[in-house]
């Protein structure tokens, strides 16, 4: 139990980080097959009382990770961006990349990469990093979220923002915040997130349609990726191992270096490769 919910909040973590795929997360922690098979169960009609519930149960511990990742790293990760920017996004720069052998060790046994839909994979997240905007904001006001008419297409905004997030947190490769930055709605996301403690109902009802959103998301992309795997699964994965390579690569930063931030940066990307490789060798 506390391994699954560990990996949830990994998994919660990873999906408010833009450009960091919390699919990617799920396949390195070993729990990617087994989510997508207790999706996939527990909306089945001919299936036993005690399996559903061990299905559910199972999903329930990652969902609670997920929701622990969520709300209480939103603020951490809010204080390591404005301090440490660079150095977080290199550690989890190195855990991304050097994860890569990995994955195709698991997923595409003895078969090999299709080098088409790899390159495809490389340029859908090169496509979105070129065209996600400049960050001018950090976190959106508390007093600009209590402000907000909730009307239904502001509503349908919260669900569409809550779909995204929870499709990418089962497709690897594929990160939400990156796709929701893209769209102009990231920070919107993370605010709300982050900002649940205050209690707030202008901020907790919005966060119960993005809630619903992001179980419509996961149902979807799980019925997709299972269809994907099951009928073109060494095309699917190269697609991903595509991605996955690319997202890697994409959140490290251009500018706003120094000589500490370059060194230290560099020991961050050692930190997360080294950990990654020594994960691989127990997989």
């Amino acid at each position: 139990m506390i391994k699954n919910i560990f990996g949830g909040i990994m998994i919660g973590i990873a999906n408010i980080i833009p450009g960091v795929s919390g699919g990617t997360i799920m396949v390195l922690l070993g729990l990617f097959d087994q989510t997508m098979e207790a999706i996939s169960n527990v909306f089945k009609f001919k299936i036993s009382f005690q399996e559903r519930t061990k299905n559910f149960l199972f999903l329930l511990q990652i969902v609670i990770g997920v929701a622990i990742g969520l709300v209480v790293f939103a603020k951490v990760l809010d204080f390591l961006f404005s301090h440490f920017e660079h150095q977080t996004l290199f550690l989890f720069a190195g855990l991304i990349i050097f994860s890569l052998p990995m994955l195709k060790k698991q997923e595409l046994k003895n078969s090999k990469v299709s080098i088409p839909f790899f390159i495809i994979g490389i340029v859908i997240i090169g496509l979105l990093a070129f065209f996600s905007p400049d960050k001018k904001e950090v976190v959106v006001p508390l007093s600009d979220l209590l402000s907000k008419n909730l009307d239904f297409a502001y509503i349908l905004i919260l669900m569409i923002m809550g779909a995204i997030s929870g499709a990418s947190m089962l497709f690897p490769g594929i990160s939400g915040s990156m796709v929701l930055l893209v769209l102009g709605y990231y920070y919107l996301y993370k605010s709300y997130v982050s900002n649940v403690t205050s209690f707030e109902p202008m901020v907790l009802i919005p966060l119960i349609f993005i809630a619903l959103g992001v179980g419509i998301g996961i149902i979807i992309s799980a019925k997709l990726t299972t269809y994907l795997l099951e009928k073109y699964r060494t095309k699917t994965m190269s697609l991903i191992l595509g991605l996955v390579l690319m997202s890697g690569i994409v959140i490290i930063p251009l500018t706003g270096y120094d000589v500490i931030t370059i060194v230290s940066s560099i020991i961050c990307f050692a930190i997360g490769s080294i950990f990654i490789m020594m994960f691989n060798k127990k997989v």
